[in-house]
């Protein structure tokens, strides 16, 4: 379907849609305003009642984001009234569009994350390209991280989880090789940054070895840890720290459940947090 340009004051936003997160929605316009344009166009069917002539259906964001720059108009695609003739199938498209979404995981995102900030390193000249070929100086890599993190706005790092130390995990976990970031992808690791961080630090060789066990069928071990202690012939309970089991199991925890942790634990947190500051 080829999107069309429509004037955004023809377009009447239902009265039930959801809060519009105003932190995500600075963040689009940033992107916007860099050249990037908002990627993906909004849907709309056509509608005309109280002097408009389309209904939103899913891209409130997007819309918003586009009206606060001062423009008059903005790509969509114009949905065929027959597929949204009901209350009940704008609904249902609005859900499947928020829901059905595969989010990236902790390894394609991290990989994402370095590729974007080594094409950054290239347009403004800073740091060494070449990660793959040769290891950077840890030092200078959280420099660099610093630097590209603040790039972005505040509200852009808090929406998009982009930090100094989100990138400068994130460049260590690209590290891993592709054959093994490709192998390991669909497996649970996947999406824990304890273990991936754990695997980049291991030698290629080692990582090969700890993948194969991995996705051994049946499993032998379930955790990046598990594997390590296996091929060193160590008791598990004696090679893994608890903070480090913690730490795993804690990133499989739904978000949800995360928030109820750092309730629990926030003097914790905050006295972390001054640590870090002083």
């Amino acid at each position: 379907m080829t999107p069309t340009k429509i004037k955004i004051a023809d377009i009447r936003v239902p009265a039930n849609r959801r809060r519009l997160d105003p932190a995500w929605v600075a963040t689009l316009m940033a992107d916007m305003q860099t050249g990037n344009g908002h990627m993906v166009p909004i849907e709309v069917v056509p509608e005309k009642t109280e002097g408009y002539q389309y209904r939103l259906i899913f891209g409130g964001h997007r819309l918003e984001a586009v009206a606060r720059l001062g423009r008059t108009e903005i790509d969509a695609f114009v949905k065929d009234p027959k597929e949204v003739a009901t209350e009940a199938q704008i609904r249902k498209r609005e859900i499947a569009e928020n829901l059905i979404r595969r989010q990236l995981s902790v390894l394609d995102r991290s990989k994402d994350i370095a590729d974007w900030r080594d094409i950054y390193d290239a347009e403004h000249g800073t740091g060494k390209t070449g990660r793959k070929r040769k290891p950077r100086d840890e030092a200078e890599d959280d420099e660099l991280s610093a630097k590209f993190a603040l790039n972005f706005s505040e509200a852009a790092q808090a929406v998009l989880g982009i930090s100094r130390r989100s990138v400068f995990h994130a460049l260590k976990i690209a590290t891993i090789p592709e054959q093994i970031r490709q192998s390991i992808s669909l497996h649970a690791i996947a999406n824990s940054q304890t273990d991936l961080l754990l695997l980049a630090a291991e030698p290629a060789d080692r990582q090969a070895a700890i993948a194969k066990l991995l996705l051994a069928e049946p499993a032998e071990v379930s955790t990046v840890a598990d594997a390590i202690a296996l091929l060193d012939k160590v008791p598990t309970s004696s090679k893994e720290p608890r903070w480090q089991k913690l730490a795993g199991d804690f990133s499989k925890m739904k978000a949800s459940e995360q928030d109820r942790f750092f309730e629990l634990h926030e003097a914790a947190i905050q006295r972390w947090l001054k640590g870090r500051q002083s």
